[in-house]
C-alpha cells in the first residue's frame, strides 16, 4: 500500500483567470491538507500536487545555513534571497554566450551533492505516486543532452534555493512543462505555505517535506511567512527544467563557443575604441 493519502480537488478557476492574480501577494491562508497527499484533478484523475515526506536532509540543513544567499530579480517588482544550483543556459543580454554550471554547483561540490541526493529522492517519490509522469517528462526533455541533467535520476536541469522567500504569484515562464519538486527544510516559522489558487489548495510545506507540482502550467505563491525566533529560517529548494537548456552542446562545445564570442566581443570592442566611440557600455 502507498505511504500516502489519495485526495481529489476540483477546479475553481481557470488558467486565464489565475493569471490575473500574477504579481499579487499571496494572502495569509492555512493548510487546505495534511501530511503525505497526492492530490488528483476529480474530472481528469491526473495529478495535480503531492507533498510527500522526505529523509536524509540533515547534512544539507547544516550546509545551508552557512551558504552565501544573493539577492535575486524575480520580477519586476521583486527581489528574494536566493542562489541558484546546477545548470545555466545561454543569456547573450547578460553576456553570458556559453551554457554553464551555476557558481554555487562550482564553489560548493560539496552542497551539490547533497542537492543530487534529495533531488534524486525526489525522483523516486514521483516516480511511486506517478511512473506515467516521469515519463511524460523524460520525452519532454528528450532534447537535453545527459550531461546538462542533475544527478542519476536525470529529471532536471537546476534549481534554486530561496531563503525565507515569500514569492507572489506567478508560474515559471521559463520552465519546461514538466513537474518541479520542491522540498522545504524549516525551523521556528509561521506560514510560509504554498497556494494553487486554481484549485483553491494550499499545501503546507512542513520540514523535511517536498512539494511537486508543474510550475510552469500551474499559478503558484507563497502565504506570509512570520519569523518566531532570531534563528528561524524556512529553505524552498525547488528542482526544476529549464528550456533553454535545450539549445546546449556538450560541456567542451559551450565553453569552445563561449570563448570564441568573447574575443570577438573584445575586438569589436577594440575597433570601436580605435574608431573613437567611446558609447560601450561596461
Amino acid at each position: 500500500m502507498p505511504d500516502y493519502t489519495i485526495l481529489h480537488a476540483k477546479r475553481v478557476c481557470s488558467p486565464d483567470e489565475a493569471s490575473t492574480l500574477i504579481g499579487d501577494t499571496v494572502p495569509d491562508r492555512q493548510p487546505t491538507v495534511r501530511g503525505n497527499v497526492v492530490i488528483l484533478d476529480a474530472d481528469t484523475g491526473r495529478p495535480v500536487a503531492a507533498q510527500l515526506k522526505i529523509t536524509g536532509a540533515a547534512r544539507l540543513r547544516q550546509q545551508l545555513h552557512t551558504l552565501k544567499f544573493g539577492t535575486l530579480q524575480r520580477s519586476n517588482n521583486y527581489n528574494s534571497r536566493s542562489q541558484t544550483f546546477g545548470y545555466r543556459p545561454r543569456r547573450p543580454l547578460r553576456l553570458r554566450e556559453n551554457c554553464d554550471t551555476a557558481r554555487a554547483t562550482i564553489d560548493h561540490p560539496d552542497i551539490q551533492t547533497e542537492l543530487d541526493h534529495i533531488g534524486d529522492q525526489c525522483a523516486a517519490l514521483l516516480a511511486d505516486y506517478s511512473p506515467e509522469l516521469v515519463r511524460e517528462d523524460r520525452t519532454e526533455l528528450a532534447d537535453v543532452l545527459p550531461e546538462w541533467k542533475m544527478g542519476e535520476a536525470k529529471l532536471w536541469t537546476s534549481g534554486v534555493i530561496n531563503d525565507t522567500a515569500q514569492l507572489p504569484y506567478h508560474r515559471d515562464n521559463f520552465n519546461y512543462p514538466v513537474v518541479s519538486a520542491m522540498p522545504v527544510l524549516r525551523r521556528h516559522t509561521r506560514g510560509g505555505h504554498l497556494h494553487l489558487p486554481e484549485y483553491d489548495l494550499v499545501l503546507p510545506c512542513q520540514d523535511s517535506t517536498a512539494s511537486f507540482f508543474k510550475g510552469k502550467e500551474l499559478v503558484h505563491g507563497v502565504t506570509p511567512i512570520t519569523r518566531l525566533t532570531e534563528d528561524s529560517y524556512r529553505y524552498s529548494i525547488v528542482f526544476y527544467a529549464l528550456q533553454g537548456m535545450k539549445d546546449c552542446f556538450t560541456h567542451a562545445q559551450e565553453t569552445a563557443r563561449g570563448q570564441r564570442k568573447r574575443t570577438e566581443r573584445e575586438r569589436a570592442m577594440a575597433q570601436r575604441l580605435a574608431n573613437g566611440d567611446y558609447n560601450i557600455p561596461t
